[in-house]
C-alpha cells in the first residue's frame, strides 16, 4: 500500500513537471519527460489540468511515467553529498578539537556566524576569546615530529584532525606552535 501511495505521489509530481514544462515552452524539459511528440489535443489537456486532476493522480493504479536512474549523474551526486556530509562532521570535529574561527577560516572558509551557529548547535559552550595558551617543549616536539609524520596527507583539515588523533593536543594550541616552526 505504501509503494502504491509513493507511485501516485510520483504520477502527481511528474504531471505537474509535464504542465509547469508546456506551459514555459521549456523544450530542454520536455525532451527529458518524452513529450517532445505529444499531440496539441494531448498538449492541451495537460496544459488545462486543475488540482482536482492533480489530487485524482494519487489514485491511479498505472504509472504515467518510466523512471530510470543516469548511474554517471547518480554517482557524481552521491560523491557530492558524501563529500559534504563528511566536511561537515570533519569542521565540527575540528571545532570539538579547539580549532578556533579564524583558524577554520583561513582553511575552509568558515565564516563567524557558521562557526557560532555550530557551537550552540553542538551545545558548545562560548568560545573564550584571549591569549591560547602555549605547550610545553615536550608538546611542542611531539606537535612538529607529528605534524611532519602527516605530510603526506593532502587535505588540510584532515591532516589537523590526524594530528589532534594521535597527539590529543588541543588544535588552536597546536596551530600556535606550528604558525611559529614551521
Amino acid at each position: 500500500m505504501a509503494m502504491d501511495n509513493a507511485f501516485g505521489a510520483l504520477n502527481q509530481q511528474a504531471l505537474i513537471l509535464a504542465v509547469l514544462a508546456l506551459q514555459h515552452d521549456d523544450a530542454k524539459l520536455l525532451t527529458q519527460l518524452g513529450l517532445t511528440d505529444i499531440d496539441e489535443m494531448l498538449a492541451g489537456q495537460l496544459r488545462d489540468l486543475t488540482i482536482e486532476h492533480l489530487n485524482s493522480a494519487k489514485s491511479f493504479r498505472g504509472s504515467l511515467f518510466q523512471l530510470k536512474f543516469e548511474t554517471r549523474q547518480l554517482n557524481l551526486f552521491l560523491n557530492m553529498a558524501l563529500g559534504k556530509t563528511r566536511e561537515t562532521h570533519q569542521i565540527n570535529d575540528a571545532i570539538k578539537a579547539g580549532l578556533r574561527q579564524p583558524m577554520l577560516e583561513e582553511i575552509k572558509g568558515v565564516s563567524r556566524r557558521e562557526y557560532a551557529s555550530r557551537r550552540s548547535l553542538m551545545g558548545l559552550p562560548e568560545n573564550h576569546r584571549g591569549r591560547i595558551e602555549t605547550l610545553s617543549e615536550e608538546d611542542e616536539l611531539l606537535v612538529l615530529s607529528t605534524w611532519q609524520k602527516l605530510n603526506d596527507i593532502e587535505d588540510p583539515l584532515t591532516r589537523w584532525l590526524s594530528l589532534h588523533e594521535i597527539t590529543g593536543i588541543s588544535l588552536d594550541r597546536a596551530w600556535i606552535t606550528i604558525q611559529q616552526f614551521a
